[in-house]
């Protein structure tokens, strides 16, 4: 069998992680055997449309490295991949079930349906339609149809059957049609539900595997009726464990620990660090390996290692495996980075200084960051010719012995015409401690906390080198005043 996989996002808003990581099981399955992965639009909820969320879409899953193979944007043997550009297929099925006597028209009001729901609460019972538009005489439908009264179409379930499913994550799993009710397939605008069109369009796909979130779940029973009255083959399904938040509560859109994925690639991640981490929300290697490349991905992934109980997104995990990845990563990718979320945020190089500058200072952090826009923050003091003195700073500073260190170290720079240089800076510390005698901690941390505010921070002879000259003057003189 040729395996057909798909993902079908409704572009109704960003294009959101716990998708991202459906959409990424799928592609991995496909590639894993040999398959094809096809992307679709289910862009039917006219009402929350937003204009340019398919192409950020797309846009994302590109910047993921998740190519497809069939899709809206470069079609394929089983299209139209919109399913608005599919209205004449969902209407030729209903056509289909409505001449087999398997669908039904209703005329019920929305007044007259939520009636009827709130009695069958009032009984503690579950809510389902009662089919009275069931049981309308044939020329009585004919009637309302020819006076334009508006309706929906019904499925008409057939009662008393169990529907069984041989989840390829769960195990069997079995449905009451009783359950269900007669449930709407076409809106009153002629619009199919997603019950309907999904089973419509995935069959004439020929999607082999629908593998999708835990919260289909409850779907499945009225899809396999609606596959059972079309006559098409069933896929195999696979349900995969919700994605949950550090509460262990269903991983909210608004969660402000979790963003968008467009989000993460403007603010610089390395998209490999970020498909690595959802690729082990519900899913393991089988060991105790982490880091895995796409291409490791593709060939270890199965759904035989898919768990059933909830993934928590962790964005500390995050941290640290985007971390793995940028601090590995070749500089020139990552100055690259940089210097795009440099300017998204306003900051311009100091005067004088090129791309090469820019790379000696990303190589500074390098190490510690996760991605590019942390850069911005922690390197602040190489864009700005001034900075403030931290508490820690104020108090080396308040030193006398300290003061006299930058003081020498001033007058020194002052002096000097020597290139501006990481050996040129350590000779003026070697002579300091020659001429006042302090070492360690007593000879660099006084310059340190002039020079950046602070008393941390990386390599202070390379810090040194990479500042302007004038900008160590200012901020030298700036600390002694």
């Amino acid at each position: 069998m040729s395996i057909r996989v798909r993902f079908a996002p409704s572009p109704t808003g960003h294009l959101h992680i716990g998708g991202v990581r459906t959409a990424l099981f799928n592609w991995l399955f496909a590639r894993h055997h040999g398959g094809k992965f096809i992307l679709r639009i289910e862009d039917t909820d006219l009402e929350r449309h937003v204009e340019g969320a398919e192409a950020e879409m797309l846009a994302g899953f590109r910047w993921l490295g998740m190519e497809w193979d069939e899709g809206p944007d470069i079609g394929g043997p089983k299209g139209p991949y919109r399913c608005t550009e599919r209205l004449p297929r969902y209407e030729a099925a209903l056509k289909r079930l409505v001449e087999a006597g398997l669908a039904y028209p209703c005329f019920c009001t929305a007044e007259e349906l939520e009636a009827e729901r709130d009695a069958a609460l009032r009984k503690g019972v579950a809510p389902r339609y009662s089919g009275r538009c069931r049981h309308l005489s044939e020329s009585e439908r004919q009637a309302r149809l020819a006076a334009g009264v508006p309706h929906t179409w019904r499925l008409a379930v057939v009662p008393g059957q169990t529907l069984t499913v041989s989840d390829q994550v769960r195990g069997r799993i079995e449905f009451k049609s009783d359950d269900l009710g007669d449930f709407v397939i076409v809106k009153t605008n002629g619009i199919p539900t997603y019950n309907f069109q999904v089973v419509v369009d995935d069959a004439q796909m020929e999607i082999t595997h629908v593998i999708r979130g835990e919260e289909h779940l409850s779907n499945t029973p009225r899809q396999l009726l609606v596959y059972q009255a079309l006559g098409y083959p069933v896929p195999v399904f696979a349900h995969l464990p919700q994605v949950l938040n550090e509460q262990k509560k269903k991983l909210s859109k608004r969660d402000p620990n979790v963003q968008p994925v467009d989000a993460y690639r403007q603010q610089g991640y390395l998209p490999e660090a970020l498909v690595n981490f959802l690729a082990l929300l519900g899913w393991s290697p089988g060991d105790e390996t982490e880091i895995l490349s796409l291409s490791e991905l593709c060939q270890r992934f199965d759904l035989d290692r898919v768990g059933v109980s909830g993934a928590v997104f962790d964005p500390q995990k995050l941290h640290w495996m985007a971390n793995q990845y940028f601090k590995s990563a070749d500089l020139a990718r990552v100055v690259d980075l940089v210097a795009d979320r440099l300017s998204q945020r306003g900051v311009a190089l100091p005067e004088g200084c090129g791309r090469d500058w820019l790379a000696g200072v990303v190589e500074l952090y390098q190490e510690q960051l996760a991605c590019a826009d942390e850069f911005v923050d922690l390197a602040a003091g190489f864009f700005t010719s001034r900075v403030t003195l931290d508490d820690e700073a104020k108090e080396v500073l308040a030193d006398l012995k300290a003061r006299d260190v930058v003081r020498r170290y001033l007058e020194l720079v002052e002096a000097d015409a020597e290139p501006w240089t990481v050996e040129a800076s350590k000779a003026r510390f070697r002579r300091i401690q020659q001429e006042l005698g302090v070492r360690g901690r007593g000879l660099y941390m006084p310059v340190r906390a002039a020079l950046t505010g602070t008393v941390h921070g990386p390599d202070l002879q390379k810090t040194i080198a990479l500042l302007p000259r004038g900008w160590v003057q200012t901020r030298l003189a700036n600390a002694l005043g």
